[in-house]
């Protein structure tokens, strides 16, 4: 029979975890001689690894997306001979915005991260695209 090798976290006398490597039946019977229950099997869901690249592009491309959006319209905006000074702010603010995350390379080092702001910023980029004329 093939062992099956894992790595577990057990904890000494001392209550310090532990990473070891071992068959998890004997795991199972060391954790029976400590008189510890098995803990609850946890289900890790497996992300495929090019998920990384393709949530950095799609993240790094609406917010660079934004940023262009926001300097063009505001400078259409501008050149305007009565120019709308609430849409300037606006697109000001989400340009500004967009620039702050873009620069801080924190927001394109996890995936869940980079989840949020295309949940966030996916659907200011469409709206901003439906108001230009």
């Amino acid at each position: 029979m093939e062992k099956s090798m894992e790595t577990q976290i057990i904890t000494d006398s001392s209550g310090k975890p532990l990473r070891v490597i071992m068959d998890y039946q004997e795991y199972a019977e060391l954790l029976g001689e400590l008189k510890r229950p098995l803990p609850k099997v946890a289900k890790v869901e497996e992300r495929n690894p090019l998920d990384w690249y393709s949530l950095t592009e799609s993240a790094k491309s609406i917010i660079n997306g934004l940023v262009a959006l926001a300097s063009r319209e505001r400078r259409k905006e501008l050149n305007k001979e009565t120019p709308d000074q609430e849409r300037i702010a606006e697109l000001t603010r989400i340009g500004d915005e967009a620039r702050e995350i873009s620069k801080k390379s924190a927001n394109f080092q996890s995936m869940e991260r980079m989840e949020e702001i295309i949940a966030k910023y996916s659907p200011i980029l469409l709206a901003e695209k439906k108001k230009i004329p």
